[in-house]
């Protein structure tokens, strides 16, 4: 394995603990010793090149280690749902092809991917997706295969892919109807309200709240 690629799975994990609250260098040598040599040499390096901070065992991704990793998570994190909603891997299995394609990823397949799922804001996981350009653009040149509710036509089935929202009271109201990724849905009704089937029971949804349901064509 190249320094440069020990480097990214670094600054990957200090991101990924750091979401959680902050990262020890004891944390990342537990998470990441068993396939690389973590030792204080290397990290001190990583501080010298301005990538990170190391304060009392505490380390801490400066701006250009931050810049540097946002790419790197969100190609793993994108590659994670092209494998989930896709391919229909469970979120489960994702885990080890995902760190493969993170390395791989162009800029310009990564977009294409992003714009395929309909620029997605988690992973399958539940981790917040960094925003790309064609985010920024909300880009549709390319089909999507992952489509809001409101852009379906009536008969059409779903597998639901994520609810497209920040706003909890949003999310939490489609949880308790049952509507969550991985379940799948009918479109019955588009006016004057949605209506979706799903098991044995149809549910009526406001469009505000249809349009965050998003899912792949089944």
């Amino acid at each position: 394995m190249k320094s440069v690629d020990i480097k990214a799975e670094i600054l990957e994990a200090i991101w990924t603990f750091e979401e959680g609250g902050g990262c020890t260098v004891e944390n990342l040598k537990t998470r990441l010793n068993n396939e690389y040599v973590i030792d204080d040499a290397l990290l001190s390096e990583l501080e010298r090149s301005g990538y990170v901070t190391i304060r009392s065992q505490q380390i801490s991704l400066t701006e250009k280690g931050i810049d540097s990793a946002r790419p790197i998570i969100r190609r793993h994190r994108l590659a994670e749902r092209l494998l989930t909603d896709i391919l229909g891997l469970p979120p489960e299995e994702t885990e080890e092809s995902a760190c493969e394609y993170e390395h791989v990823l162009a800029p310009g397949l990564t977009e294409a991917i992003c714009t395929l799922l309909g620029h997605p804001r988690e992973c399958p996981h539940g981790s917040p997706i960094p925003e790309g350009e064609c985010c920024k653009r909300a880009d549709v040149s390319i089909q999507t295969a992952v489509k809001s509710l409101n852009s379906l036509d009536v008969g059409d089935t779903v597998r639901i892919s994520y609810i497209r929202s920040d706003d909890h009271v949003i999310i939490n109201k489609l949880y308790s109807l049952g509507i969550s990724s991985g379940k799948t849905i009918k479109l019955r009704q588009k006016f004057p309200t949605f209506v979706v089937q799903i098991d044995n029971s149809q549910v009526a949804l406001e469009k505000k709240v249809a349009e965050h349901i998003c899912g792949l064509k089944i």
